[in-house]
């Protein structure tokens, strides 16, 4: 009766420790599913109500148009704070099938911290608080590094920073010595107690009662993605001080006659360069179209493959920028039907798609380059610059 008793007490004690795990992790999806809807929802608020400002002042004729620049500044910033969600919340399933890409190229590190608090500077004043950068970069004026992926860890760390700041300010201190940068994101909040200090880089996790909404994923992948650029992620905090977060990463130098051929390629033209542009959403092949029409190039843009063998087979073209997912010819079935007519103009990928099988595959296909959506058009026009001698 004794044994049986004691195994009766381990099962117990067992259940009461499945159902404690259970329990938190309810806790966790409730809290990422309230978080997640604040945090789209925000931003999305932002983009309709400013849009429909947009257009009565359109409508009516008012002296509306006047707060335009103010508008589209809000627009364009929840619009980026929604990409950032977004790329969190993929890169979160894709560290995990290790199909992240690290793509190092020569940046300059004093213009994307400055990028960085411009974006969010805007949500520091609405909270009525300070956001500085003080820097200390030495005589370096590029480093190799993955532009993209510091910057998402940046906005990550200054947007939690802020978040959880509502008295007081949050300071951005970089540093770059010897192949090594430093950035040290501090803030007044709320701070960290200690035992939650060990959680904080859980996926989803947040602590309760904070009142602040979010994924709970921000940590996560920027630890992550440190760690795959073999940096690493300090966190340290008191409850009702504040935090401050660090990273560490090495950055090489840039050598001078690599910097002079980088900007050499950021002052390339495309001033009369033809471009067919192969892109079945209306709204971004417009869109594409009038950037790149900016910039003096000539755009022809079809609907989808089989257009675009049409339009190589009429007229000579200097690059072709194709979309992936299109109908009834999608993009790789068009680059290899080009290939195989003997069309050997260079292709760029434009896609929506971020996965390494499209990657490979336009790889694989002899394409240029491959871009992720949105796309940036200085990306277009640098990449046209290399492809076709800085024209």
């Amino acid at each position: 009766e004794r044994k049986l008793a004691q195994q009766l007490e381990q099962a117990g004690k067992k259940l009461e420790a499945k159902n404690s795990k259970l329990e938190e992790a309810a806790r966790l999806q409730n809290s990422f599913l309230a978080g997640i809807s604040h945090e789209f929802r925000t931003p999305l608020a932002s983009i309709v109500g400013y849009t429909e400002l947009l257009q009565n002042s359109a409508d009516d004729g008012s002296d509306g148009f006047q707060q335009v620049p103010n508008h589209l500044s809000t627009i364009q910033r929840s619009g980026r704070h929604l990409l950032s969600l977004v790329e969190n919340l993929l890169d979160h399933g894709k560290l995990d099938s290790n199909e992240i890409r690290l793509t190092p190229k020569a940046i300059n590190l004093e213009e994307l911290l400055q990028d960085v608090l411009v974006l969010l500077q805007p949500l520091a004043q609405t909270k009525q608080i300070t956001l500085t950068l003080t820097k200390d970069l030495g005589e370096v004026d590029a480093v190799m590094l993955d532009d993209g992926r510091l910057r998402q860890c940046l906005i990550n760390l200054v947007g939690n920073a802020i978040k959880f700041t509502d008295i007081g300010g949050v300071t951005v201190k970089a540093a770059w010595r010897d192949d090594m940068l430093t950035v040290a994101v501090t803030d007044s909040g709320i701070g960290i107690s200690k035992d939650n200090l060990r959680k904080v880089s859980l996926p989803f996790w947040q602590a309760a009662g904070t009142g602040k909404a979010g994924t709970g994923l921000g940590l996560t992948i920027t630890k992550r993605l440190l760690d795959m650029m073999g940096g690493s992620l300090t966190i340290e905090s008191e409850l009702g001080v504040g935090t401050t977060a660090t990273i560490n990463l090495i950055a090489p130098a840039v050598a001078p006659d690599l910097e002079k051929k980088i900007n050499e390629q950021e002052a390339a033209s495309i001033s009369g360069l033809k471009i067919l542009l192969a892109e079945d959403d209306p709204d971004i092949a417009e869109l594409v179209v009038l950037l790149l029409g900016e910039k003096g190039a000539d755009v022809t843009h079809v609907i989808n493959g089989a257009q675009a063998i049409e339009a190589l087979n009429l007229k000579q073209f200097d690059l072709v920028l194709m979309d992936i997912h299109m109908p009834l010819m999608d993009g790789y079935q068009t680059v290899g039907q080009m290939r195989a007519n003997g069309i050997d103009v260079p292709v760029v990928i434009l896609t929506a798609s971020a996965i390494d099988t499209d990657f490979e595959r336009a790889q694989e296909l002899g394409c240029a380059a491959f871009l992720v959506k949105p796309v940036d058009v200085s990306d277009i026009v640098n990449i046209a610059g290399e492809l076709l001698g800085n024209r």
